[in-house]
């Protein structure tokens, strides 16, 4: 998998999923960017993976199931 780097702040989320933004209807950017907003609340900040991932559910492409047994298989933990 890609390596993406971190990233340290709300503005540094939205500015990537900004990027993105063409891509999504106004309701599924607006999901995205709710729960963007809801993470860094506790300075959890997504970065393009993250927010890659979570385009990837809103559009129906694979369900929160299947990325997190990719990053399972990624990290070597048993499925």
């Amino acid at each position: 998998m890609n390596k993406y780097p971190e990233v340290h702040s709300l503005e540094e989320s939205l500015a990537i999923l900004d990027k993105y933004k063409d891509d999504l209807t106004k309701e599924q950017y607006r999901a995205i960017k709710s729960t963007v907003c809801g993470h860094a609340i506790e300075n959890m900040f997504a970065n393009e993976r993250d927010i890659i991932d979570m385009i990837k559910i809103a559009k129906n492409e694979k369900t929160a199931d299947e990325i997190i047994a990719e990053y399972k298989k990624e990290w070597g933990v048993s499925v």
